[in-house]
């Protein structure tokens, strides 16, 4: 437990100390007076959160330091960029020194604060020691998954510290795993590096493929090139024709105009592409005949589908083992009976015998009555001589019922006791649980 708390610059306080009683203390005083970094304090201790402005405006190094009440002082001090933790055990004047222990306290910090956050699933850590400032303390705030998760965890301390051992065993064994996969994908990546000619011979074969491809399509146009340089021959010579005429020609006149063939000429023009698309678009036809239909696409659409649910499951199924893992390390809790309907029984019983009282009064109070006068008639007389006596029957079968219902609630009260006592506190508020304050703000509610 703590003792005893310094502060010496860190935040508001230069120099403050502050020492606990053995009950509860309470920090009283106005706003910004430092009240709330008290509690900072105690949660960098605890945590050894990332660097803030923790040292004080003009001071170069902060310092938090608790003593226990076993003499114990642990230290926690900040500087700018680094932080180290300082114990001084009781009867030593040197201090042991923590300066390399990573982003979380070292063990042996914690065990002397025991201040340690409790493990949930899925990685979360709470806090029952240290609240936020304007929020509920302990579990109010948090829901019932949650609460019931810390009950099932901190049930004991021992249990809790084997789980720390436990989870600290399988990253261990977990890191060693990763080095061994990790040599083992080392080695084959070496082997498959010997093995990167194969790849090459098959980019090779492949080219060799398509460039057997290529030359069969140009032996398929080899006839056609053939015609073309024919055509080109036949056209020179018809040049070679063409230039000797018209050098014939120069020496004639001037021939009479002709009829404006400019429309006619286009039209000639566009036949002639015409003919030479068609030509093109054929042959390219009769290049394409050759080739085989592309085969059918498989639809990916829902392999991809498939493949991020399979993900998904995956993902979701490596998370329930891991939590299974956890949970099966885990105690099961204590079983408690249904308190509730307990008390709903105990409360029928009491008005089942605040109704048997009532009718037991009733029939005391026809008791004392008088003769009847000489004026009633026999009618009458038969008719009250029956009321009485179904009115004592009524008390009979009344006071019958009140018996059983009274060893009922004495076999109930025993039991509520022997179950109360095996149980010992209430597991929500830790106070004692009395059989005779239960039973008697039960019987006031009825």
């Amino acid at each position: 437990m703590i003792k005893k708390i310094i502060l010496k610059n860190f935040l508001a306080h230069a120099h403050t100390e502050i020492e606990l009683g053995p009950g509860m203390t309470v920090l009283t005083g106005p706003n910004n007076s430092g009240k709330s970094s008290v509690v900072e304090a105690l949660r960098c201790i605890a945590t050894n959160p990332l660097p803030k402005h923790f040292v004080r405006h003009g001071a170069k190094v902060a310092r938090v330091e608790l003593e226990m009440d076993d003499g114990t002082k642990v230290a926690w001090i900040r500087k700018k960029a680094t932080a180290w933790y300082e114990i001084t055990r009781p009867g030593e004047q040197e201090h042991e020194t923590y300066a390399k222990f990573g982003r979380k306290p070292p063990e042996d910090v914690m065990a002397i604060l025991r201040l340690n956050q409790v493990l949930l699933e899925g990685d979360k850590f709470l806090d029952v020691h240290i609240g936020d400032q304007r929020k509920p303390i302990f579990l109010l705030d948090q829901p019932a998954s949650v609460a019931a998760q810390f009950f099932a965890s901190s049930s004991e301390a021992s249990h809790l510290l084997a789980m720390q051992t436990e989870l600290k065993s399988r990253v261990r064994n977990a890191n060693r795993d990763k080095k061994f996969q990790q040599e083992k994908m080392d080695y084959i990546a070496a082997e498959l590096n010997e093995l990167q000619d194969l790849p090459k011979a098959n980019l090779e074969l492949e080219t060799a493929h398509e460039l057997k491809a290529r030359s069969e399509k140009f032996l398929s146009e080899i006839p056609r090139i053939e015609d073309l340089l024919n055509r080109k021959n036949q056209l020179q010579s018809e040049k070679v024709k063409l230039t000797a005429k018209e050098k014939s020609l120069c020496g004639l006149e001037k021939g009479p105009d002709l009829f404006p063939v400019r429309g006619l000429e286009q039209t000639n023009l566009q036949l002639g592409n015409f003919r030479h698309q068609s030509s093109n678009l054929k042959s390219r036809a009769h290049s394409l005949e050759e080739l085989a239909e592309p085969p059918q696409l498989f639809p990916v659409k829902d392999l991809e589908l498939k493949i991020v649910r399979y993900k998904q499951l995956s993902s979701a199924v490596k998370a329930q083992s891991k939590r299974q893992k956890v949970l099966s390390l885990l105690a099961s809790p204590p079983m408690v009976e249904n308190l509730s309907a307990l008390c709903a029984t105990i409360s029928n019983i009491v008005r089942n015998k605040i109704f048997a009282e009532n009718i037991s009064r009733r029939a005391q109070a026809l008791k004392p009555l008088a003769s009847a006068p000489e004026l009633f008639d026999n009618s009458n007389l038969i008719q009250i001589i029956g009321s009485i006596n179904s009115l004592k029957k009524s008390q009979e079968q009344s006071r019958c019922v009140l018996e059983k219902l009274e060893e009922s609630r004495v076999m109930l009260e025993s039991k509520i006791k022997k179950r109360l006592a095996e149980i010992g506190s209430c597991p929500l508020c830790g106070n004692e649980l009395t059989a005779d304050k239960l039973i008697g703000e039960i019987g006031h509610e009825s």
